[in-house]
Parts: C-alpha cells; structure tokens; sequence
C-alpha cells in the first residue's frame, strides 16, 4: 500500500480572508543565554498572520489564549510564557527573517507554527539547533523531515490522505476529487487518490477555478462519470460553494472535505445541504465538549479570543501549548533549545495531549515513510449534523492496510 509522497499542501488556500493589521515581529532583542531556571520561557510563533493571500489569525488566537490563561494562573511552575509572534506574511525572505529573529532573541522553540514558509525558516532553526514543537502542518512535507521538528500529528498529507480513505471505508468506489485549480492543489488531489486507493476505490480528478462566480459546470463535469462520491479541496471561500452547487445538482451521496476549509459558519449556512458532509481534522472536533482539553480550550478562547473562530486551526495551536507544558514540567527547571530536542529525543513515556492522539516520539520505524518525524498519521472523521460537526467514530488511520 503506498504512503504518501512529499508534497506541498493545501493549507495554503485554506483561510483568504485578511487582518486589517498585525504587527510582524515583536519582541526585544536579546542573545541566547542556553539554559535556564528562571524568568520566563520564551519562545516564539511564526505564521502567516497577515498577507494578501493567507491570513491564520485564528491560529494565532488559540496559541495566545492558551498562553494567557497559563500566565494567569502563575506561569508553568511559576514561570511565565513569553511569545513572539512573527507574521512570516507568505514571503519567504521574511520567514527566513523570523527564524533568524529566534534565533537572535534566544527563544528555546518555535511553538504551534502557522507558517507557510517553513521551507526557508527550518533551515536556519536547524543550523541553531532550536526546536519546531507542534507545527501546524502548513509548512508543507519539510515538517515532518526536519531533524527540528517535533510534529505531533500527520497535519494535512495525512487529513488529505484521510478525505479519500474515509470515503472508501464507507462503501465509495468510484470517487470525484475536486481540487482548486492551481499548483499547491494538484499534490492536495494526488493524497485524496492515495487514500481512495489505500481503501480500494479509484478516483477521478476536476479542477475547480478559483473564485469562480458560479460552480455549476464544475459539479455537471464531477458527477458526469456518475460517482458515489466526491472530496471537495479547495479554498476556504470556494469549498462550500462548491460543496453546494454539488448538493443543488443532485448529489446525495457522502462528500468529505477538511476540518480547515469547512468552518462552523459554512456548515450552518448549508443547513441540510451540509448532510453527509464529513470532514477530516488532526485535533478532536471542538464540539467534543466531553474532552476536557476542548472544554478548557473553548474556554480559555471565550475568556481572551471571543472575537477568533473555534475550529482545528485555533484548537491545534492551542493544544501546541499543551505539548510545550508537559515538556517544560518533565525539564524540571532547566530550559533550554537543547534541553527541549534532548528530552524529546529520548522520550521515556509519551506526553497525553487529549484533543490528539498521546505523543509517544519520534517513531521508529515510521509510520509513514516520507514523513519519519511524524508519530501518527491517524486522522479524526466528524460529519456535519445540524449545523455543527458531531465525531464519526474513533480516528482512522487512512495508511493502514484493510
């Protein structure tokens, strides 16, 4: 069965709207003082907060909200977090720029990076031997390459992968794959196919042009070869149009799409259009209220980003939080870049995370090839109902054979 190649990934396309504004860096100056146990931990977030073309502000939202409610109640054994937030603004001289920022300031990690530019700014962390924890999956194969990168789920290659295995699991044999019709989304179409055949179903490609004003004639072309079903990845704003110009053509059947392309707004402006929508995420969707991660997550946004949508890009963030805590506890004081790769390195029991699967390291052999950092490719299935996404069972590993 064959495993994912690298690839880039859609997240690109995933979230097009923009910030009024946002400050790009932040932060003062400082060299690298190595380990220590006391002040504040500091570390940094690159993303793609602000640009003409990607703008994740709300990934930006959860990591802070998360951030401030540690500090809140008195830091991580007392000491607080310190963020950096620095707007890589889909530029890659100016992702470059940022790492070379964390590098100057001394952070001990880059944490929860939205970063579509991870190309251009791993190569620096590495060169300083400072950590990538719990990257956003936006960076594209090179997060789960990197000898710096701490990922703690497959992130999109393998919700990609999981939107074609999850169709097949559920009886799909012949499958249409509508992907946005530019470079990053050709390899999006390329996983989908995997999954499909992973599960034992063939698949068919349409390409779907951006922003189009009417997708009428896109849905007429994917359902001309009478599938049973159809995976839907394109742009935050074209896939529940696309989604519903399908639905109005006739469609009926099951249709799967990503967590980060279907927000909650969207899934309640279809209304009943929205049924037998299922979409994959890496994080528990944040309407599983019983995991008491997601309980303190819609929280701590509520509290400090009430203005921030609560999906699996805020809840992802948030959750990279998590890792940094356990991480820092397990340290016993001394903090440091090398102190951080060390400890993960040599992992002696794995790091409970609740709204994902439990850290358990780097995995050895890995799960999946062309991703050797990445400690499980497992995916969650959620299907809209109502307007809000409800868990489809346990996660689903979309490389496993049947």
């Amino acid at each position: 069965m064959p495993t994912p190649s690298p690839r880039h990934v859609l997240v690109p396309f995933a979230a097009l709207t923009l910030l009024a504004s946002l400050a790009a860096c932040r932060g003062e100056d400082q060299p690298s003082s190595g380990a220590s146990s006391s002040g504040p931990i500091k570390i940094m977030q690159i993303g793609t907060f602000d640009s003409p073309n990607l703008s994740l502000k709300d990934a930006r939202a959860g990591l802070d909200a998360h951030v401030q409610s540690i500090n809140a109640a008195g830091g991580i054994d007392g000491r607080k977090i310190e963020v950096d937030f620095c707007n890589d603004a889909y530029n890659a001289n100016t992702g470059a720029a940022c790492a070379r920022k964390a590098v100057s300031d001394g952070v001990v990690a880059v944490v929860g990076a939205a970063s579509s530019q991870a190309p251009a700014a791993l190569p620096v962390l590495e060169s300083a031997g400072i950590p990538w924890l719990a990257g956003a999956g936006s960076g594209g194969p090179i997060e789960g390459t990197s000898a710096m990168s701490y990922p703690i789920t497959g992130g999109t290659q393998s919700m990609q992968v999981g939107m074609g295995r999850l169709l097949a699991n559920k009886g799909a044999k012949n499958i249409a794959v509508i992907v946005a019709d530019a470079a990053a989304a050709y390899a999006a179409a390329d996983d989908i196919a995997n999954g499909a055949k992973a599960g034992g179903a063939q698949s068919y490609r349409i390409l779907a042009p951006l922003g189009a004003p009417d997708f009428s004639a896109v849905a007429s072309s994917a359902l001309a070869k009478t599938p049973d079903a159809v995976a839907v990845a394109s742009t935050a704003t074209d896939a529940p149009r696309i989604i519903r110009a399908i639905r109005q053509a006739g469609f009926k059947g099951n249709i799967s799409t990503l967590a980060n392309i279907f927000k909650p707004a969207d899934q309640k402006a279809l209304g009943d259009l929205a049924n037998s929508v299922f979409v994959t995420s890496s994080a528990v969707p944040v309407s599983s209220t019983s995991v008491p991660q997601v309980q303190q997550f819609l929280a701590d946004m509520a509290k400090y980003h009430p203005e921030a949508v609560t999906d699996n890009g805020s809840l992802g963030t948030w959750t990279s939080i998590t890792f940094l805590v356990e991480i820092v506890q397990r340290l016993g004081g001394n903090v440091s870049a090398a102190a951080i790769t060390g400890l993960l390195n040599k992992l002696d029991k794995p790091i409970v995370l609740g709204t994902v699967s439990d850290y358990a390291g780097i995995p050895s052999p890995p799960v999946a090839t062309n991703y050797p950092r990445v400690p499980t490719f497992k995916v969650f299935v959620s299907e809209a109902t109502g307007g809000t996404l409800q868990q489809d069972g346990d996660a689903i590993d979309p490389l496993a054979t049947k």
